[in-house]
């Protein structure tokens, strides 16, 4: 179990989003990559689809090793915990999530659409998706504890964790 320190994990915390958001990429490339002639392309908004289901559940992940917690975050030494110390299900995840996944769902639907372009407002809802992401990196390394909306949403911390 992570000991919750005063100690902000900013810099740790953002590159283990950052490998996420590639492990996530290179999840919507399989499908792509197996499918063969005019599919590649619809296909590839699929593993879109499960790319941004990763990110919405990333860190409700029951294996024991990891301890509940994404792949980046156990590359990376960092931990999430709810600060009631309930347990970080997938339900918690969902909610600490929700701005990243949410993201990437709407990026994952537009695509699929068949491109921004060709939805009313479709580029302006791209754009506020990018924000949402944005917004939340900025509230990380802002706040004197490194929180930011997903986290004030679902109750948790990121703190440094052992291995």
């Amino acid at each position: 179990m992570a000991t919750p320190t005063a100690r902000p994990v900013r810099t740790r915390r953002i590159a283990a989003a950052l490998l996420d958001a590639l492990l996530a990429l290179l999840i919507a490339l399989v499908p792509a990559a197996l499918t063969p002639g005019v599919l590649k392309g619809r296909m590839f908004g699929v593993g879109l689809l499960i790319g941004a289901a990763y990110l919405l559940l990333r860190d409700g992940i029951p294996y024991a090793q990891w301890g509940a917690r994404s792949l980046g975050k156990r590359l990376l030494g960092v931990r999430p915990y709810r600060i009631d110390q309930g347990p970080l299900d997938w339900a918690s995840s969902a909610r600490r999530n929700a701005t990243v996944g949410g993201a990437a769902l709407v990026w994952s639907l537009l695509y699929l659409a068949g491109g921004y372009r060709g939805i009313p407002f479709g580029e302006f809802v791209l754009y506020a998706a990018g924000a949402v992401v944005v917004v939340e990196v900025v509230l990380v390394a802002i706040d004197p504890v490194g929180r930011r909306l997903g986290d004030r949403y679902a109750g948790t911390r990121v703190v440094e964790a052992r291995a």
